[in-house]
């Protein structure tokens, strides 16, 4: 079977996309499928002759114009001269062609318009009821997210559910290990950690402000450890922590590989995830299956993953989220009952089983 995965140029906002992807590249491998890159293909002038094919198609995004472009005729030639057999449409909208299509809904947003959405987020929910017909089927990242397309829609096909799931690296990790990683970025303390977007600056700043009314409260010694979601945080993030009040107590480590990430998470007192919408879920499952437990802001898909492995703060707001670091920092028996919690939740979320219902969904007939 051949299979096209549609991707978007230059864009680190799509984390589900991103999941899917590389979920898919690690199975189709396993299964002997070849791996090609649409561009690569077009510049040296190759043709498909395989017959088992998983084909990158990164489209440029960059405006409303080159969008309609690709998504109403670009893609549909493509699709038709090297012969595909389905398409993952993974940014949610489903292409003007006419075989079958998994149309992707990576953020239950894209369901209703919103203030503040990035271009290709507008684009998707000018077309999802569009998309929504033309669709095979749907995926999405939870069963929350799958209720409210069902919401939207009248149509009668499959909402198939695929979570996101951590890799093995990511597990607990016995006290005397978590002593050593202690010993190497807290200077033998207790810590918080957070993954933050690397240049958004507002979030980065209702954090300090949280962990400032923790430290006020505590007078404690417990350090705060952030790392980026991509590659590192910005020069302007580095400059505001350099006047804050407590800046001694908080670290920014730009250079850790996934080891070093599992083993931060793994020892870290809990995961501070101040989520940025509801599909923002991938620093929740990996802390979870470290059975670390998270404090976060309280949305719907977020609640369902987590479940009493979380505390949640019911709104957007700093102060909101230092007072529930206090409150996990005294109730040590609280603290206890979600990392067993987490270990619970945990096993509803494993990546080899999610990843094989993955592509069944893609290489079964309709």
């Amino acid at each position: 079977m051949r299979i096209a995965l549609i991707h978007h140029s230059d864009d680190l906002s799509n984390d589900y996309a991103a999941y899917l992807a590389a979920l898919l590249d690690e199975i189709a491998t396993s299964k002997e499928y070849v791996i090609k890159d649409y561009d690569h293909v077009v510049n040296a002038r190759e043709s498909i002759k395989e017959e088992n094919v998983l084909l990158h198609i990164v489209i440029p995004a960059n405006s409303s114009f080159s969008l309609k472009y690709w998504y109403s005729y670009k893609l549909a030639r493509i699709l038709k001269k090297y012969r595909m057999d389905k398409t993952l449409c993974l940014y949610g909208v489903c292409t003007s062609s006419n075989i079958d299509q998994i149309l992707v809904v990576p953020d239950m947003a894209l369901l209703r318009p919103q203030k503040g959405m990035l271009l290709w987020q507008q684009f998707a929910t000018s077309k999802m009821k569009e998309s929504l017909q033309l669709a095979a089927s749907v995926l999405t990242y939870s069963a929350t997210a799958a209720e409210a397309v069902r919401a939207v829609t009248n149509i009668e096909k499959k909402i198939n559910v695929i979570p996101y799931t951590a890799p093995e690296i990511f597990v607990p990790m016995e006290w005397h290990n978590k002593l050593y990683v202690k010993s190497r970025y807290a200077q033998n303390k207790e810590y918080f950690i957070a993954i933050l977007p690397d240049n958004n600056e507002a979030v980065f700043v209702d954090l300090l402000k949280a962990y400032s009314k923790f430290k006020k409260w505590q007078q404690s010694g417990m350090k705060l450890i952030l790392l980026p979601k991509e590659e590192g945080f910005s020069k302007a993030i580095e400059q505001k922590l350099d006047t804050y009040k407590y800046r001694e107590d908080v670290s920014l480590v730009n250079d850790a590989d996934k080891k070093d990430v599992a083993d931060l998470i793994a020892a870290a007192y809990a995961l501070l995830h101040p989520a940025m919408n509801d599909a923002d879920l991938w620093p929740m499952i990996i802390a979870l299956q470290c059975n670390t437990p998270v404090i976060t802001t309280n949305q719907e898909s977020l609640n369902e993953y987590g479940g009493e492995a979380a505390v949640y703060v019911a709104e957007k707001d700093p102060e909101a989220f230092g007072d529930k670091l206090n409150q996990l920092y005294k109730e040590e028996e609280q603290k206890t009952k979600m990392v067993e919690a987490a270990a619970l939740q945990t096993a509803n979320y494993k990546q080899q089983d999610f990843t094989e219902q993955l592509w069944q969904l893609l290489t079964q007939q309709q």
